[in-house]
């Protein structure tokens, strides 16, 4: 993950303990509430009445945009002012100008390790939640309010030439490996200072030489906080590895004074009980908890209305009691499964060439295309806490999901049955609704089916009957891309 770069542009502050630190006075300002909603909220423009007069071959494109959607929660705003007291209060410690601070950072490349004089106040905190509940979405909401890296010059009327890095976020390897983890962090150095080569410079005869290069490049460029994400992949570690990969992040809070913020699924509590020490400090902020919503959450409601807004069907449909009851049926309050539920029914109600969402195409969609989520739905719907803790565990790998959200167009058999027509110059067969949606269980849009066997009726010539029908472009050699396999 990289963000944006920048010049230092110095502030004046008003609390004592961040004045007189270039480190601090750099950072963008403190936000209000009402700021920091205006600023992590992302709506796209809302819909076009002329975009809903394009074919719907172009439509298809429009929809995506529900998937861009950041809906700030109260969750948000708790967790933007957390991070933004963390990683000031990480840099109180670390101020340049501060004599302690340089013998620390020349103790680090020396034999003295740890200047005495250096007293950390990094600390941490965690979030944790189910999966597809929209922590790493909101990670990434914050940390672009602020630049990655900041490059000073001159701070008040003297030389300070610094580049300061004020994130830098990493996933846990999947192998739990502190090799992995080391590797990752100097590629993502190099993105942050826009160096792809930067991770050349750094050859490690061992994990602890390796260890010690990553001490000492987090000190030199002053970085602000370092994100771990899917901490949940530790439990994947070899024996010891977890333990090893937790206190080396403590160390860099205690020794090297850098703050460090987990996210990870619930199963990452699991992880700091284990140690008792680790516990404690792992929590020294607090953890805060990603829950799915309840139907009668009215931060949910809100969400739903929000994001049923967007409709590029050419019939704009009213949320109505029974859609809002089917949205949650079919997505127990995940936030991630609703937006692919309504990215999902929108595309077929266009292809299916109805044009209106409905309660019935939302449980067709779900019970078809979503089919892989069934377990974990499931398990959320018991509410038995023993099948609810399994939840992650039943999910289908990352893969699985992304190729459940690949656009498809018709079914394969029927868009050959189209060429075969056309090749042989017979009368097309018309896909009737159930066969266009092979795998999408009971009919839809009968209204529509009957138009196009009327039109279908009137023509002899194969090609007049596919462009009447909607299915040829004005090239005649050209299957309209609504059609097409993405």
């Amino acid at each position: 993950m990289k963000g944006a770069q920048t010049f230092a542009n110095y502030v004046k502050q008003d609390i004592s303990e961040y004045a007189g630190n270039p480190l601090i006075e750099a950072l963008p300002p403190i936000l209000s509430e009402a700021a920091a909603i205006e600023l992590i909220s992302n709506f796209p423009q809302p819909v076009d009445p002329k975009e809903l007069t394009l074919e719907g071959s172009t439509r298809i494109h429009c929809i995506d945009r529900l998937r861009t959607v950041v809906q700030p929660f109260l969750l948000h705003l708790e967790l933007e002012a957390l991070f933004s007291l963390l990683i000031r209060r990480g840099y109180v410690g670390r101020n340049p100008m501060s004599p302690a601070t340089v013998r620390h950072l020349h103790s680090l490349s020396g034999a003295q390790r740890y200047h005495d004089a250096f007293k950390s106040t990094a600390e941490t905190f965690t979030v944790v939640g189910l999966s597809g509940i929209g922590k790493s979405t909101a990670l990434h909401a914050i940390l672009s309010l602020y630049p990655q890296t900041i490059r000073h010059e001159r701070y008040e009327g003297k030389q300070f030439v610094h580049t300061q890095i004020t994130w830098l976020k990493l996933d846990c390897p999947r192998d739990g490996s502190l090799a992995g983890f080391c590797q990752q962090f100097f590629y993502a150095v190099g993105d942050a200072l826009g160096d792809k080569d930067y991770h050349k410079r750094y050859r490690h005869r061992n994990i602890n030489d390796a260890l010690q290069q990553m001490e000492q490049v987090a000190s030199t460029f002053f970085i602000g906080a370092l994100l771990i994400d899917e901490l949940q992949n530790l439990h994947l570690a070899k024996t010891g590895g977890k333990e090893s990969m937790l206190n080396f992040f403590l160390h860099l809070v205690n020794n090297i004074g850098i703050p460090v913020v987990f996210s990870g699924t619930n199963s990452t509590i699991s992880l700091f009980s284990e140690v008792m020490r680790t516990a404690r400090r792992v929590c020294g902020a607090g953890t805060l908890e990603f829950k799915r919503f309840e139907k009668d959450d009215e931060e949910w409601r809100l969400l739903v209305e929000n994001l049923w807004s967007y409709q590029w069907c050419k019939q704009t449909a009213e949320l109505t009691d029974e859609i809002f009851d089917t949205l949650y049926e079919h997505t127990q309050g995940v936030t991630d499964f609703l937006v692919k539920l309504l990215v999902l029914s929108q595309r077929y109600a266009v292809q299916s060439g109805s044009e209106c969402l409905t309660a019935e195409v939302l449980v067709k969609v779900s019970n078809s295309k979503m089919q892989i989520l069934k377990p974990a739905l499931s398990a959320l719907r018991s509410r038995d806490p023993k099948r609810m803790r399994q939840f992650d565990d039943l999910l289908p790998i990352e893969d699985q999901l992304s190729e459940m959200m690949v656009f498809d167009g018709l079914a394969r058999e029927d868009r050959l049955a189209l060429l075969r027509s056309v090749v042989s110059r017979e009368k097309p067969v018309d896909p009737s609704p159930t066969i266009l949606a092979k795998g999408h269980p009971s009919p839809i849009a009968t209204a529509v089916e009957n138009s196009e066997a009327t039109a279908l009726s009137e023509h002899d010539a194969p090609l007049d009957a596919l462009r009447a029908a909607g299915w040829l472009n004005e090239d005649l050699f050209e299957f309209s891309p609504m059609y097409h396999k993405a």
